[in-house]
């Protein structure tokens, strides 16, 4: 993501810009299954949503619909790339920071496994004589 300098203006959607249901879930702070059901397969809440017809069949809903339904305010639509982009960033963070314990989990048992291994070969080294073998 490119930090913004003093003269960019926010991204902003046309009114027949389209939404994946899980941006809207993402966008709203909504469940995506609440999401769905108000999707209702197309016949629900937004008469103008499409389904992708390649790969998952995603469902698209235009950012007119949103506003149309109060799902999102009209002076949203000028901050939905900021506020989507901002909720991903807060994700990832999230999944990192997972990562890293896990890592550091691995690491420690590593270390563990390591120390066991020197105390295993200092020990071999007491046992066999000082002049080689007979």
């Amino acid at each position: 993501m490119t930090p913004m300098t003093p003269g960019d203006t926010p991204a902003t959607y046309s009114p027949d810009t389209t939404l994946t249901l899980s941006e809207i879930a993402d966008l709203t702070g909504r469940d995506l299954k609440t999401i769905k059901t108000w999707n209702d397969s197309g016949k629900g809440r937004w008469p103008n949503a499409t389904q992708d017809e390649t790969g998952r069949k995603t469902w698209r809903v235009p950012v007119r619909d949103l506003v149309a339904t109060d799902v999102l305010d009209a002076s949203q639509i000028e901050q939905v790339a900021n506020e989507l982009a901002a909720r991903r960033e807060s994700k990832e963070t999230k999944a990192l920071r997972e990562q890293v314990i896990r890592l550091e989990e691995k690491l420690t048992a590593a270390a563990a496994l390591a120390d066991e291994r020197a105390n295993t070969i200092a020990l071999l080294k007491s046992l066999v004589p000082k002049g080689g073998a007979a």
